[in-house]
């Protein structure tokens, strides 16, 4: 999932914010859900990422457990790691992506439901569940800015001590809505929340996490200057920050 923001827009530039955020995003992406990924897409720079985290992974044969938040149609992330042997669960808020998940990578596990919900996580993530790697990409500035730093938490905690998450975090804060995103049409539209990369470092190392890369990484659709990515690794329980 991913995001425009206008390059004439300054540092603090606020747009005022969909009326039902969750809403608009689900329904902007069961419209658009081809125009965003097609079948067969290989994004070059998932590419590099995901060969970052096969690299901390369990080798073949073993099979780590993998989170792929936002999954959306499973491609490339779930696809490429099922691929590699590891079972994977994916979740998103759109019934679209998800059925096109559901019949481009079979061998995955997918379940739509609001990320930020435990209720409706209950099936996808049951409480004795714990994952090598969580997969946030493009996501977490789909989800309203005031449940971010819990959903941070949140992962921190369905994880293994000494797993890995990768995902990619607003640089400047914005919250904005876009219609007809990527030529979809006018009734389409698409909803953004940020806050500044400085403060999701501060919220990862909250929720337990070290950074392990932290690098810029660029606009894949155009639109904005970018956004960062991270990698994350769970501390143990006797670390300290």
């Amino acid at each position: 999932m991913k995001r425009r923001v206008p390059r004439e827009l300054s540092q603090h530039s606020i747009y005022l914010p969909a009326m039902n955020p969750k809403e608009t995003v689900r329904q902007g992406y069961d419209g658009l859900s081809f125009l965003y990924r097609k079948d067969d897409a290989q994004p070059m720079q998932y590419q590099e990422w995901i060969a970052r985290l096969l690299k901390v992974l369990p080798p073949p044969p073993l099979a780590a457990k993998i989170l792929d938040i936002g999954c959306g149609c499973g491609v490339p992330i779930s696809r490429d790691l099922v691929q590699k042997g590891h079972g994977v669960t994916g979740v998103d808020i759109s019934k679209v992506q998800i059925e096109r998940a559901k019949n481009l990578v079979p061998k995955g596990w997918f379940f739509q439901a609001d990320i930020a919900s435990d209720e409706q996580l209950a099936d996808a993530i049951p409480s004795s569940d714990y994952f090598d790697a969580i997969v946030a990409l493009y996501v977490l500035f789909h989800v309203p800015l005031n449940e971010q730093e819990m959903l941070m938490k949140r992962m921190a905690s369905w994880m293994k001590e000494g797993g890995h998450c990768i995902m990619t975090v607003g640089i400047q804060p914005w919250t904005g809505e876009e219609r007809g995103w990527l030529g979809s049409g006018e009734d389409t539209n698409m909803w953004w929340s940020q806050s500044g990369v400085e403060q999701y470092r501060k919220w990862a190392t909250e929720a337990g996490f070290e950074i392990v890369e932290d690098e810029h990484a660029i606009d894949l659709v155009g639109g904005s200057d970018g956004h960062q990515f991270l990698m994350l690794r769970k501390r143990g329980s006797g670390a300290t920050v």
